[in-house]
């Protein structure tokens, strides 16, 4: 897949993330054959779990019911996603990881983190990446610079992680 490809599935991923309600992290996903998309993913509760504030601010209530934004790429595919590629906004942790791994994706693609992602998160990573290497996963990083944002037509979503990222792309 070129570059080209990369960084406009990419963008798909971060536009994606802003439909997320979680007002700290907003994550989205793209699962792709090719340049064919196959499933789309963000991260959020259950379909018919309320999304309420108060649940949503209860850091450990929501790690609790949210599902990630690969997982929920994953279960919409409704097929095997034997050689696929996963585009997402954020490195994915070694739960969604040792999943990716067992649906036998080819090549993890995401947004290099921010050292502030990474203050909290490099340990978390590094078991990811340890586990790519083992099963063979080809990973791709990209500087936010580098993503494709001339399409995205992102919106801004309020708080989150992203909140700064998805500014930039407002600028353009």
């Amino acid at each position: 897949m070129s570059n080209k490809w990369d960084t406009r599935f990419l963008g798909l991923a971060a536009h994606i993330s802003g439909w997320s309600k979680d007002p700290s992290s907003q994550v989205g996903a793209v699962i792709t054959d090719g340049n064919r998309i196959v499933s789309l993913g963000y991260n959020g509760f259950a379909a018919g779990v309320e999304d309420r504030p108060e649940r949503l601010s209860d850091r450990e209530c929501k790690l609790n019911l949210t599902i990630h934004a690969e997982e929920n790429a994953m279960i919409f595919a409704k097929r095997d996603l034997t050689g696929c590629t996963v585009y997402v906004t954020h490195p994915p942790c070694p739960r969604c990881a040792s999943k990716l791994i067992q649906e036998e994706v080819q090549r993890i693609v995401h947004i290099a983190p921010s050292e502030d992602f990474l203050s909290r998160w490099a340990r978390d990573l590094e078991l990811s990446r340890q586990m790519y290497r083992e099963a063979g996963i080809e990973v791709s990083s990209y500087e936010i610079e580098q993503v494709d944002i001339e399409n995205a037509c992102i919106t801004v979503a309020p708080g989150g992680f992203f909140r700064s990222v998805l500014s930039r792309f407002l600028e353009k």
